[in-house]
This record gives C-alpha cells, structure tokens and sequence, in this order.
C-alpha cells in the first residue's frame, strides 16, 4: 500500500506533459490534468489511453514508461503519434477514504476499480519519498518556485537482462515538478514528466466527482 495514503493530498490542479522515447518508435507526447484534494483524486488523460498503460507507464521497474514489446505495442505507439486524438479521454476517479475507484475509457461504459490501485497514477506529481538513491544536484526555479534538483542511477534486472537508468528530479515540497530517466547506454531511450501548470486551492467538490 501506498504510504501516501497515510496523510491528505494538497488542494492541487496539475497539467502534467508526458514525452516518451524508444528506439526505432516515434517520439510520443501528451498531456495530462490531475486533481487532487484531501483523499480524493481525477485523472484525464488527453490521449485516451487505457488505464493499463497509464498505470504501467508509471510503475515500470526502469523508469521509462510501459515497454513495446510486441509488434502489437509497437503499432500502437505509431498510432498513438499519427492518429488523430482520441474524441473522449480516458477519465480516472478515486477516492482513498472509501476506496472506490471509476474508469471512464473511450468507447466503453464505466468501470469501477479499487482506488487504491488507480491512486500511482495520480500521485506521480507528487514527490514523496526518493525510492531511487538520490544526490543533491543544485536548486533552481519551476514554475515561479524554489525547487531542488536531484540525480541518481537505477539498476535492476529486467526478464533477466541488468539495466542502468539515470535518472533526474526536480522537487518543490510536496510536488516533483520533473523527471527525466534514460537509459544509461541509449540517452534516447528516456521518459519525460514534466508539470506545466500548477493551481493550488482551486480544485471543488464537483471537480472530483464522476459524471
């Protein structure tokens, strides 16, 4: 379990812009808007994708988004890029105190899900703990804010292969405001998240309220 779900989320409007990178794939970009107020939280996720991939796209072990492994995956992250945009965005609801979670997906009806597993998706604005061994790099400005930036080096094996990604961070408490992880030997094999507009004290009742 998560252990932001121990305290409240601020009161907080983020618009988060996601870049993904991999070899022999197109450069993929989009963008996000994420509510959160006490143990409640929405997602909308412009480019429609399902919430499997929102979710893997946070909690892949390497840092870098959800792999293409398939000619399946790869087809589409082509589609994802030259397609037009998805006519309904992918929606995602939630709230901590009663765990019940909503998904509301292009194309079909509404589902529920425990909350709890949705909650990563939107906690990725928030900086929380530093699972990654982190170093102190230097302060700098985002967003009219004093921030922290760290960097540090994730390793792992992954189906049996060791990996090495490098990561960066930029932290003004209680928000991460940027991180950009790349694999060590292939700089152009990377995940950017990047908060590009902050509102704090604006979200209401009806903002986190399923339609």
């Amino acid at each position: 379990m998560s252990q932001l779900l121990l305290r409240e989320y601020p009161n907080v409007r983020a618009r988060l812009r996601l870049i993904k990178q991999a070899p022999l794939l197109p450069t993929r970009e989009s963008y996000m808007d994420i509510w959160l107020n006490q143990t409640r939280f929405r997602i909308r996720d412009e480019a429609g994708r399902d919430v499997t991939t929102i979710l893997t796209d946070v909690l892949a072990s390497r840092g870098l988004g959800a792999p293409a492994r398939t000619i399946e995956d790869m087809m589409d992250a082509f589609s994802e890029t030259y397609d037009a945009p998805a006519s309904r965005p992918t929606q995602i609801f939630g709230d901590l105190a009663t765990m019940a979670g909503w998904v509301y997906g292009e194309g079909q009806p509404p589902w529920s899900i425990v909350a709890e597993q949705l909650a990563p998706a939107a906690e990725q604005i928030l900086a929380g703990e530093l699972e990654t061994p982190m170093t102190f790099h230097q302060q700098t400005t985002r967003l009219n804010r004093l921030c922290a930036e760290y960097r540090g080096i994730l390793v792992g094996v992954e189906e049996g292969i060791p990996y090495k990604s490098i990561v960066t961070r930029v932290v003004s408490q209680p928000y991460l405001l940027f991180s950009h992880v790349h694999d060590e030997e292939l700089a152009e094999h990377s995940y950017t998240r990047e908060v590009v507009a902050l509102e704090e004290g604006e979200v209401t009742d009806l903002d986190l309220t399923p339609p």
